[in-house]
């Protein structure tokens, strides 16, 4: 994210191709079902002793499915 490449573009689009190929495929999310949205966090020291550079790590759900 910090200094994206043309690498990291050439990706993103293959990406995107892919979820354009498969309309059927992805997250479903019935019409008028109330979607909960959580999310949590971590973070630490756990990474490396030697430098003790700290480590975050944070997962979302929407209704239920871990979505990052």
């Amino acid at each position: 994210m910090h200094e994206p490449r043309e690498a990291h573009w050439s990706a993103a689009l293959r990406i995107l191709a892919y979820i354009k190929s498969c309309p059927g495929k992805g997250l479903v999310f019935k019409k008028y079902e109330h979607v909960h949205v959580s999310g949590y966090s971590n973070s630490g020291y756990t990474g490396d002793r030697g430098d003790r550079k700290s480590t975050t790590r944070y997962p979302t759900f929407v209704g239920g499915i871990l979505v990052t």
